[in-house]
């Protein structure tokens, strides 16, 4: 299992060494290659995407642009994962001056008034960037990010040095909140959150999304409100070749401290569901629409 794990290794080394010198037109050649053959082997995430898409919008949106949506949807899939294996090659300098902030006091404010704050995201545009491009920036802060880990140890093995290579810890979502207590307890705290999967109604609360029921955790609200700090939310979009990159701040949101905590969790909550929905109708075509989002209250959509 240890040779498989560093032969495993050694092999995502060698080709994100590879993508990283790669010209940008032949990298995107790659990642159209990749996106192809995603399109034609994974049907079911065409048929879930599709599915949320005639969900959301029905007949106000016309088929061909549904589908031109998810086209672009495995396209974006496709820059990630590649994009994932080179970023740790690429000379940081480089890789910064893809970027344009956009409303950074935002979250400069909110750290220096408050000693730490929650990043909010959803899997949008190029959101692995948030763990990538901002440490940075903020690298005295105790930085970290949540992500979902696989059963294979080889495999996890990889996503937590990829994630951590920019002084990012990473904490596992089961018993996340855990640990972000014990770290927000310390302060000079900045913990990353992505809200926009569906979970299970024991596991968070009821949000209107879209104009739909959805599920929605709520983390980032009760770590607000017992912190006393500030949920800033942020997109990290791409253009048409992924060459650049808008990271967009968003207007901080703060849980209530009233006497009715699941007042307030519900309004701070439902508030950062606006916030993501808002950012998506902008410009869909950058949202993950394969996940499964209204799953919790509408399983039937998903029966093809």
């Amino acid at each position: 299992m240890k040779f498989f794990a560093k032969l495993l290794e050694w092999s995502v080394n060698f080709f994100g060494f590879f993508l990283s010198k790669m010209p940008h037109k032949v990298f995107l050649f790659l990642v159209d290659l990749i996106a192809l053959l995603m399109r034609g082997l994974d049907k079911r995430r065409f048929k879930d995407a599709m599915a949320n898409l005639d969900f959301v919008y029905g007949q106000n949106m016309e088929y061909c642009q549904k589908k031109e949506i998810i086209k672009r949807c495995y396209r974006n899939f496709a820059f990630i994962l590649l994009e994932g294996f080179r970023v740790v090659y690429i000379p940081k300098e480089k890789y910064e001056k893809k970027f344009e902030f956009l409303n950074e006091p935002y979250l400069g404010d909110s750290l220096r008034n408050n000693g730490s704050a929650i990043l909010m995201g959803a899997h949008f545009g190029c959101w692995e960037a948030m763990a990538t491009v901002l440490p940075h920036k903020y690298s005295t802060y105790h930085l970290a990010s949540l992500g979902r880990l696989t059963d294979y140890e080889a495999i996890n093995r990889l996503i937590i040095s990829r994630r951590e290579a920019c002084g990012v810890k990473l904490i596992e979502k089961k018993g996340a909140f855990r640990h972000l207590l014990k770290m927000y307890s310390k302060g000079n705290t900045l913990a990353g959150i992505l809200v926009d999967q569906n979970i299970s109604p024991d596991e968070g609360i009821w949000v209107n999304f879209f104009g739909k029921k959805a599920t929605h955790t709520t983390i980032a609200s009760i770590l607000s409100r017992r912190f006393e700090i500030d949920i800033v939310p942020v997109f990290i979009d791409f253009n048409e070749d992924y060459s650049k990159f808008q990271i967009k701040f968003y207007p901080p949101i703060r849980t209530k401290t009233s006497k009715d905590s699941d007042a307030d969790i519900q309004e701070a909550t439902q508030i950062q569901a606006n916030v993501t929905e808002a950012a998506i109708r902008e410009n869909p075509s950058s949202w993950f629409w394969f996940h499964k989002r209204w799953k919790s209250a509408y399983s039937e959509i998903y029966r093809h």
